[in-house]
């Protein structure tokens, strides 16, 4: 018998291994080493070059049906401008000016967007937002600030949500020069910052490899209906979509959803328990801030008997059931102080320097006696010196509760919608801004344009009675990486 009988011969099918070459090997190295990632992507999250970034942009705005122009001046807010391709009686058909920028990730997640402008790093004005910058597009850095690796997921939105927020001058608002954009809008502490990354993440949201063309025409013309209708002086009300003279409901779509946004109450935030004291949330990598200061400090976990030295005591009821219980004896009762001072001046603690009584984190103050707010600790620690009195008042001016500005007349209509629902469904019709909503619904759902509705600002059929009928598709979600 023949030994090589007994060996394993291979079928055609299969082919014999091949080690590939060592400059195949330091070509696949490189590649993955440029994407960052050690295995394959997907399609839709690959990352682009930055020399390619532009003509990956321009191909995705032509193929859905805009035309792009390149600005040639320098030290221009404007960088480019787009315009529809097709003519339709739309009011938007004209050249948009827009503005283009590449930003890095911060250090705590978030990405930082520098807005102003010259050389002394002045903000922006609402009026050169009009006139130079109605769009703005932010591309973010896939890895870190020199990356040359961009992400494909940018946000295309109106800058006039920038004069809304008050990060433009405008009047008596100094303006910012920086706006921080998050990953997750539910991280954020302000409510302000919450609301516009919660508006930007859910419509102005979009994917190079996944282009959809729908929400670029929305955003579009949204950009034009709130500068040239809303405009810069809304007196601190913004209008209701029926009152803006526009009929369509088509039209009046973008603007509905923007407005739902807008008027949306910010969900609940639970913050994890501290796992070293389990008494108070955490805030600082699992721990609170006082277990945090003694890990950082002493290299050592905060012990038991700071711990319970810090607990609060017994409150006054706890207090005078311990007096019922021995009123009969002959027992001694000595209390050795009330909570109930303590707790009345904690409720109205404020900053020995600027005077506001709401602050993320209460400091000492480190010039005499009292507490200082978070902005005043961060001021002298980074000046050596007091916060000047000039800077309270613009501080103040900055922040802006844009609920407030819908709230006016949303909370009203919403209740007489309510009750004429349940009263008369079929006599009392609902307010324009939710007819409009309900119109374009019933059209989503019997047209024959699969692909004109099916985008992110078609609202879902709801069942009556419920009267708030825009809820977009795209508020579902609040992330855009």
């Amino acid at each position: 018998m023949n030994i090589s009988d007994l060996l394993i011969h291979p079928t055609p099918s299969s082919q014999p291994l091949t080690t590939s070459s060592p400059v195949v090997q330091q070509q696949q190295q490189q590649e993955i080493q440029s994407n960052g990632q050690c295995g394959p992507q997907h399609p839709h999250k690959q990352s682009i070059h930055d020399d390619e970034l532009m003509g990956y942009w321009e191909q995705a705005l032509q193929r859905s049906g805009y035309h792009v122009k390149q600005n040639s001046e320098r030290n221009s807010l404007t960088d480019g401008y787009v315009w529809p391709a097709a003519t339709t009686h739309s009011s938007s058909m004209k050249t948009t000016p827009i503005h283009v920028k590449v930003i890095g990730r911060h250090m705590n997640g978030s990405f930082r967007c520098h807005i102003g402008t010259g050389k002394a790093s002045r903000p922006i004005q609402s009026v050169e937002l009009y006139q130079h910058m109605r769009l703005l597009a932010v591309f973010f850095r896939a890895e870190h600030a020199k990356s040359q690796r961009v992400s494909p997921e940018f946000i295309f939105f109106p800058t006039w949500l920038l004069h809304l927020f008050r990060y433009t001058e405008h009047g008596s608002t100094p303006g910012r020069t920086d706006v921080r954009f998050l990953e997750h809008a539910g991280h954020a502490k302000e409510d302000h910052i919450f609301r516009l990354n919660h508006v930007i993440n859910s419509l102005f949201r979009f994917n190079l490899h996944d282009f959809d063309a729908a929400k670029l025409r929305h955003a579009v013309e949204l950009a034009n209906f709130l500068f040239d209708t809303i405009g810069l002086d809304y007196h601190d009300q913004l209008p209701r979509p029926s009152d803006t003279g526009i009929h369509d409901p088509h039209q009046q779509q973008p603007y509905c959803n923007l407005v739902y946004l807008l008027q949306q109450p910010r969900p609940s935030k639970l913050k994890p328990v501290c796992h070293n004291c389990n008494t108070k949330p955490a805030s600082r990598r699992r721990l609170c801030v006082a277990c945090y200061r003694y890990q950082l400090k002493h290299g050592e976990p905060r012990p038991l008997r700071l711990i319970v030295a810090n607990r609060p005591g017994p409150s006054s009821s706890s207090n005078n059931s311990n007096a019922s219980k021995h009123s009969n004896g002959n027992l001694p009762m000595v209390f050795y102080g009330s909570n109930n001072t303590k707790s009345g001046s904690s409720s109205t603690k404020s900053c020995a320097n600027c005077g506001v009584q709401e602050t993320h984190q209460w400091y000492r103050n480190l010039c005499g006696e009292g507490h200082w707010c978070e902005t005043c600790k961060s001021y002298y620690l980074r000046h050596t010196k007091v916060r000047p009195a000039e800077l309270f008042v613009k501080a103040a001016k900055r922040k802006v509760n844009v609920r407030t500005l819908v709230n006016s007349w949303w909370t009203n209509d919403s209740t007489t919608t309510t009750s004429t629902i349940i009263t008369s469904p079929t006599t009392s019709p609902p307010p324009p801004y939710l007819s409009c909503c309900t119109t374009t619904t019933a059209e989503s759902i019997g047209s024959s344009a699969a692909s004109e509705t099916s985008s992110n600002y078609s609202p879902p059929p709801t069942s009556p009675p419920t009267p708030v009928l825009l809820h977009p598709t795209a508020c579902a979600t609040s992330k855009w990486l």
